[in-house]
């Protein structure tokens, strides 16, 4: 890194440290208590992480006081901006039934009924409290149903915090099943991990936290036909996917999977995780057709009144027309940064993922100086983007907002490319 750029990324720090007093201030207070100041990994940063005290429509706000645009939308949780006050009403009028009820409530099978309708592969279906818990109870159910237990998953694949698969030395974190690790996207170097020991195939129709990669249509396909070959169980994970399509990716690709773990934005903004599949494999669960061989499945709030409401209350916002659209911006956004930094002449930068989720690629030697210099740049400017490099669109966006991110891209590489051209 030159003394220019390094120069100037300390610069960005140092302002960014004298314009949020408060949040340095909080963070500090929070590592009393809380290791790293967090309990989320995915939020920690140097030299401290904003601290939010409110959203609405497409903004949040700072203890600081400051307003930002928010691009971040929860990791893709956030579908439907900050409190929408559809959503709100619906909670406002759960206030009123109970918070805690311990039996099963009518919001459950209305939820349900609306999984079936957009899911193809989900004929039956179980709700938890996390995608994590989703695709953990998945592997759980596949490797009950075929009576194996190796397991494959992929390269830079995420599953939640216990099945994660990135860098070259394994997660202590992850469950100890018998994981084999396939090439994601890549048929031939997977095809020789596939044999009748398999229990199940997991994989992200796109990865997300693994760079915003989208799997071909023939890949995925190639495990759907391999499975069905050897007896495994395919699972999609699609707790962030099914936002990118009103019948998920699967529903896009045509290509259709035995079981679907779904999570984040379908609880309305509540805690929520759900994974179901073909009706023989879901059966497991049901001890009028299993007697003593049933599988259980207990989780106080796996059917909480909050959740439930609002599952059911933001799916009347998620309609084909509205992903579609939403799909369009994310795909605007895209193409006109591609086009922004392409004139420029910037090589160590990229905008690629699918529809509503944007990934930014930083490559080469300057790709880690130049996201932190545009990531503090951003937020200078009150936009507030994924710092490992994401941004996602969500329904409170506008095109206004996405051409005030541009404006401010523009005016970055107009500044920084004829120095990234020179080194």
């Amino acid at each position: 890194m030159t003394g220019l750029i390094r120069t100037q990324i300390q610069q960005l720090i140092d302002e960014f440290v004298c314009a949020n007093p408060l949040s340095k201030a909080a963070y500090e207070r929070a590592c009393n208590v809380l290791p790293a100041g967090n309990t989320r990994s995915v939020l920690s940063s140097e030299p401290y992480p904003l601290t939010l005290k409110s959203g609405h429509d497409a903004y949040v706000t700072s203890v600081d006081g400051r307003e930002y645009i928010d691009f971040v939308s929860d990791f893709t949780a956030g579908l439907y901006g900050h409190s929408h006050e559809h959503i709100q009403r619906a909670i406002t009028d759960a206030l009123a039934t109970g918070f805690s009820l311990g039996g099963v409530i009518e919001k459950e099978a209305q939820l349900g009924e609306i999984l079936q309708t957009r899911f193809k592969s989900i004929e039956r279906v179980r709700y938890c409290n996390s995608g994590t818990e989703a695709n953990t109870f998945a592997l759980a159910t596949a490797r009950a149903f075929t009576g194996r237990n190796k397991i494959l998953v992929f390269d830079s694949g995420y599953h939640g915090g216990t099945i994660s698969f990135h860098g070259t030395l394994g997660n202590p974190m992850n469950l100890p099943h018998e994981f084999v690790v396939g090439s994601f996207d890549n048929i031939e170097q997977t095809r020789p991990l596939i044999d009748e020991t398999l229990a199940a195939i997991l994989v992200e129709p796109m990865q997300m936290a693994g760079g915003v990669r989208p799997a071909s249509v023939q890949f995925l396909q190639f495990l759907r036909d391999s499975a069905t070959a050897v007896g495994a169980v395919v699972i999609f994970d699609e707790v962030v996917t099914s936002r990118l399509h009103y019948h998920g990716l699967q529903g896009a690709l045509g290509v259709y999977p035995d079981m679907t773990t779904l999570g984040k934005y379908l609880g309305g903004g509540f805690s929520f995780g759900a994974f179901g599949g073909r009706a023989d494999i879901m059966e497991m669960f049901d001890p009028a057709v299993r007697g003593g061989n049933v599988l259980h499945h207990s989780g106080t709030f796996n059917n909480n009144v909050f959740t439930m409401t609002a599952a059911v209350a933001a799916a009347e916002l998620v309609t084909e027309p509205a992903l579609r659209e939403l799909n369009r911006l994310g795909d605007c956004l895209r193409v006109k940064a591609n086009t922004i930094i392409q004139q420029a002449g910037v090589e160590n930068m990229v905008f690629v993922g699918y529809g509503s989720t944007v990934g930014i690629g930083f490559v080469g030697e300057l790709g880690p100086p130049l996201r932190e210099m545009f990531y503090f740049t951003l937020l200078q400017q009150g936009i507030l983007i994924g710092r490992r490099g994401f941004l996602c669109v969500n329904l409170a966006h506008t095109y206004a907002q996405v051409e005030r991110f541009l404006d401010v891209l523009q005016r970055f590489v107009a500044e920084w490319a004829p120095i990234l051209k020179e080194i």
